[in-house]
């Protein structure tokens, strides 16, 4: 006997009805057999939970995010506004070409340009930040120093005196006239009191949860983001709280990158809070209050960088082809941080590729986990990586949470995606580029320094593990979507 025969037959019948709806629209979304098949599974064997899934988890969002009228007039409306700011921004482009014209690079910078539309400007300085000391003081003194502005945006604000030193600087600042917008990943800092930064609202500060639609919270947005008076941007892994300073309670040491820019790249960070913020509270902030001033000086100085972004609306997911393009076409050297790895089979391909045509791919993630149920999963890819050449690295000296590309000693990459199938696919993310062979030596070095704090994995280590351990990671590997 069925469960379905104890239900009257006005519930039977529209739950078989929407059950054939939802298995038809998996079938014509035309996904990677294997993603379908799997969710196919899931709604045959159990049903009512699988549909409860597919509706939080499954949906394909780049395609009901096309159908949204409101939402294309957006991006219509925000390509339209940013069109005179690259166009003030023409210099820098035509340096890009002389320098980098007929190389990868080139067509690096072309395919993020074609799948979100930010081109490549310049930073007149970008300072690449390797411990939570260096972030938190210099963000301090640009926040008291702000005239006009404040854009925050961050996955995870937590609730301590790191935290209570940040919101006390833009409550001054908000009772001396600056504009403070701050926008928090509701899922994300969730598990912390936001008593202190609601208490800004009554100064005159604007604060928004983002992401709280219900069939929305399986996609966080991951993004850091400040931007101080159009002039100063921060961006990379460190989220908010007083263990991203010393570790906390949990970890020795907190490693992690971030990068503060200023110039005209900050356009491009303004661009990015300015559609969230957008899609909260219908408030428009791409405008040229909010955007830099024309470049200083010529477009000969500065440092070339590009924004690519990526969430799971987007058709493309531009920010993981980027990395895709870097590595598949890297010369010399690819070296990857992240502190997850349940990677997306295009790029994991991309990686092995790389390293069998005689390409310096080396990886390192953390090895003192803050989460055991990825980490464990990410054992389960190292093999092929190693026996393709690739040089895989567990950092030990604490918590690793950078998530950081460098490529030839050429270009780097620092922000916000981490290299597991999250970030890759569902994750609202970004990764600042930046063309230029100083920054990229400067971030070789800190990879270079991290190596010395780490272990390198062999296929030793692989073949010591045992049976049982070997079946947890593979396990925990087929929960990875869920992660």
């Amino acid at each position: 006997m069925h469960w379905l025969d104890f239900l009257p037959w006005w519930i039977v019948v529209p739950y078989i009805l929407v059950w054939l709806y939802v298995m038809a629209t998996l079938i014509m979304e035309d996904r990677e057999p294997a993603d379908t098949l799997a969710w196919a599974f899931a709604l045959l064997l159990v049903p009512v939970l699988g549909m409860i899934f597919y509706f939080i988890a499954g949906r394909d969002w780049a395609t009901i995010t096309e159908k949204k009228k409101w939402m294309r007039d957006y991006y219509e409306q925000l390509q339209a506004a940013l069109k005179p700011f690259f166009e003030r921004n023409a210099a820098a482009e035509r340096r890009f070409r002389q320098e980098y014209g007929g190389t990868y690079v080139e067509r690096l910078a072309d395919t993020m340009a074609r799948e979100d539309g930010l081109g490549v400007v310049t930073a007149d300085r970008a300072e690449i930040f390797p411990t939570g000391q260096e972030k938190f003081s210099r963000l301090k003194a640009d926040l008291a120093a702000a005239q006009k502005f404040i854009h925050i945006q961050y996955f995870i604000w937590e609730d301590d005196e790191l935290t209570d030193a940040l919101t006390e600087i833009l409550k001054e600042r908000v009772q001396a006239g600056v504009q403070v917008r701050f926008l928090y990943d509701y899922l994300g800092s969730k598990h912390w009191d936001k008593t202190k930064l609601e208490a800004l609202v009554p100064l005159g500060a604007k604060v928004e949860k983002d992401v709280v639609s219900i069939s929305h919270l399986n996609y966080r947005d991951h993004r850091k983001i400040v931007v101080i008076d159009g002039e100063i941007g921060y961006t990379g892994g460190y989220n908010v709280g007083q263990e991203y300073v010393d570790g906390g309670e949990r970890f020795a040491v907190w490693r992690d990158t971030h990068v503060r820019v200023t110039g005209q790249v900050v356009g491009e960070l303004e661009a990015l809070f300015a559609a969230r913020w957008f899609d909260q509270t219908k408030e428009d902030v791409c405008t040229d209050e909010y955007l830099p001033d024309r470049p200083r000086g010529d477009a000969e100085a500065g440092v070339l960088c590009q924004v690519i972004a990526q969430s799971v609306e987007d058709y493309w997911k531009s920010s993981r082809r980027a990395h895709m393009v870097a590595v598949g076409n890297a010369a010399k050297r690819v070296w990857i941080q992240s502190p997850y790895f349940i990677p997306e089979v295009g790029l994991y391909d991309t990686m092995i590729n790389a390293s069998l045509s005689g390409v310096d791919v080396r990886f390192m993630m953390t090895g003192v986990p803050d989460k055991k149920v990825p980490f464990w999963a990410a054992w389960t890819y190292f093999r092929p990586l190693l026996k393709a050449g690739v040089k895989v690295y567990l950092y030990e000296a604490g918590f690793l949470h950078s998530k950081t590309l460098t490529a030839d000693g050429q270009i780097t990459a620092i922000g916000t995606m981490n290299m597991d199938i999250r970030s890759l696919r569902l994750h609202k993310e970004l990764m600042l580029w930046m063309y230029d062979d100083k920054l990229a030596h400067r971030q070789e070095r800190l990879f270079e320094d991290d190596i010395a704090n780490s272990h390198e994995v062999t296929l030793m280590d692989l073949d010591s593990l045992s049976l049982p351990v070997r079946f947890r990671n593979s396990f925990m590997r087929l929960l990875s979507y869920f992660i």
